[in-house]
């Protein structure tokens, strides 16, 4: 309970509040020592960290407790606790704590499966939707309860001039829902070369005669990633990335897939999320920074990068498969003191 706002104000009132033992001494009890957390405030604004101190610094005031939680695999940076879900699994929140501005808050980061890519001057897979949410600090408001992680697996890739499967969407609970990435294009008719919708499109697969037209990527989600490129001749586009949407193809050579996007949610900058390469006889697009999968011209395209949700790199050539996308990832942070 918090110290009386008006009144005398005992010693041991302070001490029952913010802890300590006997003999008491005032020095003990400046902000950011060992009984008083820093940025502890009372009626009359924060408490002193260093100086004179009072007893009326005190009223109103109320020792601060942190959030407490379980799931994942926990690290700590400064202040914060973070979660990393590679995997499907629960977070548990055990505690929302109290008296301070970061009580039964979050940060949360989701990144959606990637998608895969296909064969024949095919379009690169778009990235798995990227979706962060209070990277402040602040947090998204989130109480004692247990919450379902889900983490998107990569579109699978596909040969024979199919086009290629989309990733799978990620999630924790309501807080961060993110799309999977759309499938990249093949060469052929409309349907066969059009990249797929997703949290970043697919690229176009290469022009076909039977087309007519230079087929185009498909469209991400605002908020989590960007559109896929146009193919053209015999190159495919790349794929949408969530920093930068996938390069458009000139007549055939490919194009590269779309850049990611830098977080530094675990305490370290780490880019993720970029497009696949497309495919091209003559020249392959390189896949986006953050886990995109190179284009090839003869061999397999390149997977996506494993928990970035990088989208596959196409195959140039007939015969063989473009590359899968790689899989998502879930990130919480909180404040733990």
């Amino acid at each position: 309970m918090a110290i009386p706002s008006s009144g005398s104000i005992a010693m041991s009132a302070i001490q029952t509040e913010f802890g300590g033992s006997n003999p008491i001494s005032m020095s003990e009890y400046y902000a950011g020592g060992s009984h008083v957390s820093a940025g502890t405030s009372g009626n009359n604004g924060d408490i002193p960290s260093s100086g004179a101190l009072q007893m009326d610094d005190f009223r109103g005031s109320t020792a601060q407790t942190f959030m407490t939680a379980t799931g994942g695999s926990v690290t700590t940076s400064g202040n914060f606790k973070i979660h990393t879900f590679t995997g499907n699994g629960t977070f548990q929140i055990t505690a929302a704590g109290s008296g301070n501005d970061f009580s039964g808050k979050v940060d949360v980061l989701s990144v959606a499966g990637g998608g895969g890519a296909s064969d024949l001057e095919a379009g690169g897979g778009g990235a798995g939707g990227h979706k962060e949410h209070n990277s402040s600090g602040s947090g998204t408001p989130a109480g004692v309860a247990s919450y379902s992680v889900v983490v998107g697996g990569g579109g699978g890739g596909n040969g024979s001039r199919t086009p290629a499967s989309n990733g799978s969407n990620s999630s924790i609970g309501s807080l961060a829902p993110a799309t999977g990435g759309g499938g990249g294009g093949a060469s052929g008719n409309a349907s066969q070369s059009t990249g797929r919708n997703g949290g970043s499109g697919g690229g176009g697969g290469g022009h076909s005669s039977a087309q007519g037209t230079n087929p185009p990527g498909g469209s991400g989600i605002s908020g989590q990633g960007n559109n896929g490129g146009t193919g053209a001749g015999n190159g495919g586009g790349g794929g949408g990335g969530r920093g930068a949407a996938g390069g458009n193809s000139p007549a055939n050579v490919a194009a590269p897939g779309g850049a990611g996007l830098a977080s530094s949610i675990n305490g370290s900058s780490v880019t993720r999320a970029g497009g696949g390469g497309g495919g091209a006889a003559a020249g392959a697009g390189s896949g986006g920074s953050g886990g995109g999968g190179n284009g090839n011209t003869s061999g397999n395209g390149g997977n996506g990068s494993g928990n970035t949700g990088g989208g596959g790199g196409a195959r140039g050539g007939d015969g063989g498969t473009g590359g899968s996308g790689g899989s998502g990832i879930v990130i919480v942070r909180y404040r733990f003191q």
